[in-house]
């Protein structure tokens, strides 16, 4: 192993300090990835819900895609203070929401063309309507929106691709894998942590059916997937998302595009877009905010 240089080491040192929260698949080396359930090689676990478990003032960026939306309100002021203590003075907070007012556009605008021809783009008002509401209603995984991706007479793959993008493309695959895939196929796609979790769920599931029978077995499965951290438990708007920040602490929160960002040298990290320009979350809101520099009489 070759020792490390004077340029090597002043450049190992001055390398900003980076965290992705909720990284999913979508993980950089450059980053410290995190995420309740790992799903990429490298990824801590952490619940984000109990806190992170790094000191303050130890990162100069964080990003959070499709995170902040699973958590309650009370939940998420709280997770947005604590990421506002990890920040440096000066860092920044990147957020990834969907944005509830595209949405809700998109859906008064579909709903008035309806009104004047009955005909006119009716699938695309289902999906908007199953966009707004399937994922904070549903109760068991995948909901209404995986049914109806995984139609193979979906009638507007293109307008559904331009909202979720290449993960209509995820779902529809998922929906077609045989089902007698091989047990190793199986176990790699889920995880062995996975697959354990899930069977003692089963098992739960399958005591609340003695107590209380067939009513409480399928209550009592809802009530867990609910609490799973796949349903969305509140939307934001650029207005209460900045409002939500500024509570936190944070200063300056601006809208974003997928390629914008303060974040020195973002786009390089293809975290929000790929190398041909396809944004990877098309009815995302981006918004980034700062943890105002310190001032002198804080300066230590």
């Amino acid at each position: 192993m070759h020792p490390m240089t004077d340029s090597s080491l002043r450049h190992a040192v001055d390398r900003p300090r980076l965290l992705n929260v909720g990284c999913g698949t979508h993980v950089h080396p450059d980053w410290v990835n995190v995420d309740i359930a790992p799903a990429a090689r490298g990824v801590l676990a952490v619940d984000l819900r109990k806190g992170l478990p790094f000191p303050g003032e130890s990162f100069d960026a964080v990003y959070c895609s499709h995170v902040l939306e699973h958590l309650g309100r009370e939940e998420a002021a709280a997770f947005l203070v604590r990421i506002h203590g990890l920040l440096r003075p000066g860092g920044i907070l990147r957020v990834v929401v969907p944005d509830l007012e595209a949405i809700a556009r998109i859906y008064l605008e579909l709903l008035a063309a309806l009104e004047h021809d009955p005909d006119a783009r009716q699938a695309d008002y289902d999906w908007i309507l199953l966009e707004m509401y399937d994922q904070t209603v549903r109760g068991e995984s995948g909901g209404d929106m995986a049914r109806y991706l995984a139609d193979p007479q979906l009638r507007n793959p293109e307008f559904v691709r331009s909202r979720i993008g290449a993960e209509a493309v995820g779902i529809r695959e998922a929906a077609r894998c045989p089902a007698g895939a091989s047990r190793l196929e199986f176990l790699r796609a889920r995880g062995l942590r996975r697959l354990l979790t899930e069977l003692r769920l089963r098992l739960a599931c399958a005591m609340a059916a003695v107590i209380g029978g067939a009513r409480a077995r399928r209550a009592y499965a809802e009530g867990l997937f609910r609490q799973s951290g796949e349903v969305h438990r509140w939307m934001y708007d650029a207005y209460s998302l900045a409002c939500a920040l500024r509570r936190a602490g944070f200063a300056k929160p601006a809208r974003q595009t997928a390629f914008d960002s303060r974040i020195p040298e973002f786009a390089r990290y293809r975290l929000d877009a790929d190398e041909e320009g396809s944004v990877r979350k098309p009815d995302s809101l981006f918004m980034e905010a700062e943890r105002a520099p310190a001032t002198v009489g804080e300066q230590r």
